[in-house]
């Protein structure tokens, strides 16, 4: 475990705050293009690319004294320096060993980010590096990993243990050594393809003087220590202030960055709860204001006190939308992850998978961004596991023998829809409906109840799994139990439509936040409640002989349709009293859960209202049927029904 000497530094620690942003935005990035380049193999742009990003993190970690991912960095870069020059063809092999390291390198992010350390052992994936360039300058490639490297671990353990000053010398020396090599290949580059190299080696200086501008400046200020900052300025900086200085677009990306700043997520978290107090704030006003129009009509006071309320509900409303945008993050950043897991999962399940991604630009709260990331794994390794065959089963069955998985994302009104679809062998409903009775998850009696939609939910129940035997990336029983959780915890609903031979269709709604929603408020017995509104349908109005009984669940008829009736307070408030008021009919509030849909007998109608949902805290815990609470403008505090929850409690019962 080492410190860092140069982090006691206030402007350091801003440089090394800088470079651990910069460079995780720069892994995400290389995620995907490192998928998209073994597709395109012969894409020098996107090969130059990906080297001049591996060359900035090399750069920055060097000048920081990350000797660990300076190492791994610097031999992944000869990898590619091999591959950029047509030494060797890229193949499965070397893709293996690049994908290894890179994903050491996002290990040791993890730690230096984290504990400001780089407490990974890093020799293992050295080895297989150094060993995959002896195998790409000989050309065979059955020995890599085998080759082992003492040489490099020592001096990475002697480096470790020098002082901060013959370290930093030391990293110094090697940067310059690595900015010579690389203007050595750009000459090298320029000589051979002429203008197209030109072109590249253009963008790379503007790319390296942009990034690199501010860490120079940091570097002039320091005390300590003088002749290793001089030694790394004097080599870079000439090369790279010449041509920006002649060259006008290169000043336009400062402009820029200027234009944005970036802005701790607590912070956020603050605002948020801030303008949800003011919603709160709003509504008690609101209420004020009805009151006084009622008591006071055609007052003066009256007129002021609702021009004020006008004003100050227009007021918060825009600020809600403009803070919501803030918090908004596009969906490829998870989205993007998934061609590297599909491409694994291929290597291993002997698979011919093409990943297909749409809506990448879709926008999405940050908290159901950083959530969804687990349960979209989940369905995706399922898809490729258990949805796709083999090639040979495809071409057997007539299908083209690379199988698709598609990823789309697509907004909804006030809701985001992500679909997860595999054109693959599909689900049978016997199977899974016998499957679950073997299991004794469900009786005989019941499962002949349920139609084709209510079977394919069953998979959703607590150890169900159709898998034969249990391997490495499922079979377990517990993955899709996992997706159901996490999703209904985030209020969202998923629905799965397949056909055998033809694929699996799995759709998840989501709200665009979960701090705010509209509600619909109900009087039920003496208790109001809150259900969301996105579930709701309709309102009916039904006389209490227009509501039936069948096997002892209360059904009414709407539409020549049969819908099963939720009591609410038999659910959450048995011990409720009856209200006085003689009731000659009932409200009954149509919801949709998935592609079915129910009822919920309510008492009365209070009115629509825009909510702030509170956590009803670990006191009282997750409660079924609950979703939180929220704060009326009286005071009062009203509970949010579950309506996934509540359905549940009927389907099962």
């Amino acid at each position: 475990m080492s410190n860092y000497a140069l982090l006691n530094d206030p402007e350091m620690k801003e440089i090394f705050e800088s470079f651990v942003v910069e460079t995780r935005e720069i892994l995400e990035k290389l995620d995907l293009e490192l998928v998209e380049l073994e597709k395109r193999t012969d894409d020098t742009n996107l090969l130059n690319q990906i080297f001049r990003s591996f060359h900035t993190v090399k750069g920055t970690a060097g000048f920081l004294g990350l000797v660990k991912m300076q190492a791994v960095t610097h031999r992944l870069e000869d990898i590619l320096n091999k591959l950029r020059k047509g030494e060797v063809k890229l193949n499965s092999e070397i893709m293996d060993g690049i994908l290894q390291g890179f994903d050491t390198m996002k290990i040791l992010m993890d730690t230096i980010e984290n504990n400001k350390n780089e407490d990974v052992e890093t020799e293992g994936v050295i080895q297989t590096l150094e060993s995959l360039l002896k195998a790409m300058e000989s050309g065979d490639f059955s020995a890599v990993s085998s080759q082992a490297a003492p040489e490099v671990a020592q001096v990475e353990q002697a480096q470790e243990q020098a002082p901060v000053e013959e370290k930093v010398e030391t990293v110094a020396e090697e940067t310059i050594k690595d900015e010579e090599q690389a203007d050595e290949v750009q000459e090298e580059e320029t000589e051979e393809v002429n203008d197209e190299a030109e072109e590249i080696k253009e963008e790379e200086v503007k790319a390296e003087a942009v990034k690199t501008e501010e860490p120079k400046e940091e570097k002039k200020e320091q005390k300590q220590p003088e002749q290793a900052v001089a030694k790394v300025q004097q080599p870079v900086a000439q090369p790279k202030v010449e041509q920006p200085k002649a060259t006008q677009p290169a000043a336009q990306p400062a402009k820029q960055i200027d234009n944005s700043i970036r802005v701790d997520v607590e912070r956020l978290d603050q605002l948020l709860n801030i303008v949800s107090e003011l919603v709160l704030g709003r509504n008690r006003l609101a209420q004020v204001n009805t009151e006084m129009q009622v008591e006071h009509e055609g007052t003066k006071l009256a007129k002021d006190l609702f021009e004020a309320y006008r004003q100050i509900d227009l007021m918060t409303t825009e600020l809600q939308l403009a803070v919501m945008k803030t918090r908004m993050i596009k969906i490829g950043k998870v989205f993007n992850k998934y061609p590297r897991v599909v491409r694994d999962l291929c290597r291993e399940t002997k698979k011919d998978i093409q990943l297909l991604i749409y809506g990448e630009d879709t926008e999405l709260d940050k908290t159901l961004i950083e959530e969804i990331n687990d349960p979209l794994v989940h369905l995706i390794r399922n898809a490729v596991d258990h949805g796709i065959e083999t090639p040979q089963e495809r071409v057997a069955k007539g299908k083209n023998p690379q199988g698709t998985v598609i990823l789309a994302a697509e907004h909804e009104g006030n809701n985001i829809n992500i679909t997860i679809q595999d054109d693959g062998k599909g689900m049978d409903p016997e199977v899974i409906k016998r499957k679950a009775i073997e299991k004794g998850l469900i009786t005989k009696e019941k499962a002949n109840d349920l139609n084709k939609n209510e079977i394919f939910n069953l998979i959703f129940l607590p150890g169900f799994s159709t898998a034969e035997k249990i391997t490495s990336i499922s079979g377990r029983g517990v993955g899709m139990d996992v997706v159901k959780t996490n999703v209904t915890k985030l209020r969202g609903t998923i629905q799965i439509d397949s056909e055998v031979g033809k694929g699996t269709k799995i759709v998840i709604k989501l709200p665009l936040t979960l701090a705010i929603i509209q509600g619909l408020l109900v009087r039920v017995k003496t208790e109001t409640v809150v259900i969301p509104l996105s579930s709701v349908i309709e309102v009916v109005r039904v006389a209490p002989e227009e509501i039936y009984t069948i096997n002892q669940n209360e059904v009414i008829r709407i539409r020549n349709s049969v819908l099963s009736l939720l009591r609410v307070e038999d659910i959450l408030y048995d011990d409720l009293p009856e209200d006085d008021n003689d009731k000659k009919w009932q409200y009954v509030v149509i919801i949709s859960a998935g592609d079915r849909k129910y009822g919920i007998r309510v008492d009365e109608l209070i009115g629509q209202k825009e909510i702030v949902i509170k956590s009803l805290g670990s006191y009282l815990g997750n409660i079924e049927g609950l979703a939180g609470a929220t704060i009326m403008g009286d005071g009062k505090v009203v509970m949010i029904l579950d309506i996934g929850d509540l359905v549940n409690k009927i389907v099962t019962k």
